[in-house]
Protein backbone atom coordinates (compact mmCIF):
# COMPACT_ATOMS: atom_id res chain seq x y z
CA UNK A 1 0.00 0.00 0.00
CA UNK A 2 1.12 3.22 -0.89
CA UNK A 3 2.46 5.30 1.59
CA UNK A 4 -0.29 8.58 2.61
CA UNK A 5 2.09 11.13 1.70
CA UNK A 6 2.78 9.53 -1.55
CA UNK A 7 -0.95 9.80 -1.74
CA UNK A 8 -1.08 13.04 -1.39
CA UNK A 9 2.23 13.76 -3.85
CA UNK A 10 0.02 11.85 -6.44
CA UNK A 11 -3.24 14.29 -5.60
CA UNK A 12 -0.89 17.28 -6.03
CA UNK A 13 0.48 15.62 -9.35
CA UNK A 14 -2.84 14.73 -10.88
CA UNK A 15 -4.38 18.46 -10.18
CA UNK A 16 -0.89 20.15 -11.40
CA UNK A 17 -1.35 18.30 -14.48
CA UNK A 18 -4.70 19.16 -15.71
CA UNK A 19 -4.38 22.47 -14.02
CA UNK A 20 -1.64 22.90 -17.28
CA UNK A 21 -3.69 21.62 -19.77
CA UNK A 22 -5.31 23.93 -22.50
CA UNK A 23 -2.64 26.48 -21.03
CA UNK A 24 0.36 28.04 -22.68
CA UNK A 25 2.34 26.14 -20.52
CA UNK A 26 0.92 22.58 -21.44
CA UNK A 27 3.32 21.17 -24.18
CA UNK A 28 6.04 21.56 -21.10
CA UNK A 29 4.42 20.16 -18.94
CA UNK A 30 2.89 17.50 -20.90
CA UNK A 31 6.68 16.46 -22.07
CA UNK A 32 7.76 16.51 -18.24
CA UNK A 33 4.70 14.29 -17.43
CA UNK A 34 5.63 11.78 -20.52
CA UNK A 35 9.30 11.94 -19.12
CA UNK A 36 8.32 10.57 -16.13
CA UNK A 37 6.16 7.91 -17.29
CA UNK A 38 8.82 6.34 -19.46
CA UNK A 39 9.99 4.70 -16.53
CA UNK A 40 6.65 2.29 -17.09
CA UNK A 41 8.21 0.97 -20.33
CA UNK A 42 7.60 2.08 -23.92
CA UNK A 43 3.71 0.87 -24.35
CA UNK A 44 3.01 2.75 -21.44
CA UNK A 45 4.52 5.98 -22.27
CA UNK A 46 2.65 5.42 -25.94
CA UNK A 47 -0.39 4.64 -23.93
CA UNK A 48 -0.13 8.49 -21.38
CA UNK A 49 1.17 10.30 -24.34
CA UNK A 50 -2.37 9.65 -26.31
CA UNK A 51 -4.17 10.45 -22.90
CA UNK A 52 -2.81 13.26 -22.32
CA UNK A 53 -3.18 14.76 -25.58
CA UNK A 54 -6.85 13.27 -25.69
CA UNK A 55 -7.54 14.73 -22.61
CA UNK A 56 -5.86 18.44 -23.11
CA UNK A 57 -8.17 18.00 -25.95
CA UNK A 58 -11.26 17.73 -23.81
CA UNK A 59 -10.22 20.75 -21.47
CA UNK A 60 -9.52 22.85 -24.43
CA UNK A 61 -12.75 22.31 -26.17
CA UNK A 62 -14.93 22.73 -23.29
CA UNK A 63 -17.70 25.19 -22.09
CA UNK A 64 -16.58 24.65 -18.83
CA UNK A 65 -12.59 23.81 -18.49
CA UNK A 66 -12.38 24.05 -14.88
CA UNK A 67 -15.42 21.58 -14.39
CA UNK A 68 -13.82 19.14 -17.03
CA UNK A 69 -10.43 19.25 -15.13
CA UNK A 70 -11.91 18.93 -11.47
CA UNK A 71 -13.25 15.75 -13.26
CA UNK A 72 -9.76 14.55 -14.54
CA UNK A 73 -8.01 15.28 -11.95
CA UNK A 74 -8.56 12.43 -9.51
CA UNK A 75 -8.06 9.93 -12.39
CA UNK A 76 -4.41 11.31 -13.31
CA UNK A 77 -4.21 10.84 -9.46
CA UNK A 78 -4.51 7.32 -9.92
CA UNK A 79 -2.17 7.18 -12.64
CA UNK A 80 0.44 8.93 -10.49
CA UNK A 81 -0.53 6.67 -7.77
CA UNK A 82 0.03 3.37 -10.07
CA UNK A 83 3.43 5.01 -11.08
CA UNK A 84 5.02 5.85 -7.08
CA UNK A 85 3.71 2.18 -6.38
CA UNK A 86 5.98 0.87 -9.41
CA UNK A 87 8.66 3.02 -8.64
CA UNK A 88 8.79 5.04 -5.15
CA UNK A 89 12.00 6.12 -6.05
CA UNK A 90 10.46 8.55 -8.04
CA UNK A 91 8.46 10.41 -5.72
CA UNK A 92 11.44 13.79 -5.58
CA UNK A 93 11.16 13.88 -8.95
CA UNK A 94 7.25 14.04 -9.00
CA UNK A 95 7.16 16.56 -6.17
CA UNK A 96 9.47 18.53 -8.61
CA UNK A 97 7.41 18.24 -11.86
CA UNK A 98 4.63 19.75 -9.53
CA UNK A 99 6.62 22.53 -8.43
CA UNK A 100 7.76 23.46 -11.74
CA UNK A 101 4.34 23.15 -13.32
CA UNK A 102 2.72 25.04 -10.29
CA UNK A 103 5.15 28.24 -11.15
CA UNK A 104 4.58 27.97 -15.13
CA UNK A 105 0.81 27.95 -14.69
CA UNK A 106 -1.42 31.37 -15.45
CA UNK A 107 -2.81 32.48 -12.39
CA UNK A 108 -5.97 31.35 -12.96
CA UNK A 109 -5.09 27.59 -13.26
CA UNK A 110 -3.25 27.71 -9.90
CA UNK A 111 -6.89 27.31 -7.70
CA UNK A 112 -6.48 24.39 -6.53
CA UNK A 113 -8.88 21.52 -5.23
CA UNK A 114 -8.85 19.80 -2.68
CA UNK A 115 -10.32 15.79 -1.56
CA UNK A 116 -9.52 15.11 1.95
CA UNK A 117 -10.75 11.21 2.63
CA UNK A 118 -10.67 9.27 5.94
CA UNK A 119 -11.51 5.59 6.32
CA UNK A 120 -12.76 3.57 9.28
CA UNK A 121 -11.09 5.06 12.32
CA UNK A 122 -8.66 6.92 10.41
CA UNK A 123 -8.15 10.99 10.54
CA UNK A 124 -6.91 13.08 7.58
CA UNK A 125 -5.66 16.39 7.32
CA UNK A 126 -5.59 19.01 4.27
CA UNK A 127 -4.50 22.39 3.66
CA UNK A 128 -3.76 24.63 0.49
CA UNK A 129 -1.57 27.28 0.66
CA UNK A 130 -1.94 27.50 4.77
CA UNK A 131 -1.35 25.98 7.87
CA UNK A 132 -3.20 23.04 9.61
CA UNK A 133 -3.72 23.39 13.27
CA UNK A 134 -4.95 20.75 15.12
CA UNK A 135 -6.66 20.61 18.61
CA UNK A 136 -7.43 17.44 20.48
CA UNK A 137 -8.30 16.56 23.43
CA UNK A 138 -6.18 14.24 25.99
CA UNK A 139 -6.36 10.43 24.93
CA UNK A 140 -6.41 8.32 27.83
CA UNK A 141 -3.28 6.64 28.38
CA UNK A 142 -3.02 2.28 27.11
CA UNK A 143 -5.13 0.00 29.43
CA UNK A 144 -6.51 3.40 31.63
CA UNK A 145 -9.72 3.40 31.95
CA UNK A 146 -12.16 5.99 30.18
CA UNK A 147 -14.24 8.30 32.45
CA UNK A 148 -17.53 7.47 32.92
CA UNK A 149 -19.82 9.36 30.44
CA UNK A 150 -21.52 12.34 32.43
CA UNK A 151 -25.31 11.98 33.68
CA UNK A 152 -27.76 13.61 30.95
CA UNK A 153 -25.21 12.41 28.40
CA UNK A 154 -26.13 10.23 25.55
CA UNK A 155 -28.75 7.48 26.08
CA UNK A 156 -29.40 8.19 29.77
CA UNK A 157 -32.58 10.25 31.21
CA UNK A 158 -30.92 13.65 32.78
CA UNK A 159 -32.00 13.43 36.45
CA UNK A 160 -33.66 16.81 37.95
CA UNK A 161 -35.89 18.37 40.09
CA UNK A 162 -39.68 16.29 39.89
Amino acid sequence: MLAESLIALAGAGGTALVGAMATDAWQTVRAGAARLFTRGGPERQRAIADRLDHDAELVARAAEPERVRQGLAPAWQVEWEALLTERPELADELQGFVERTVAALPRAEQNWTLNVTAHGHGRAYGALGGNVVVHEAAQPAPGAQPDPPAPGGPGEAAEGPR
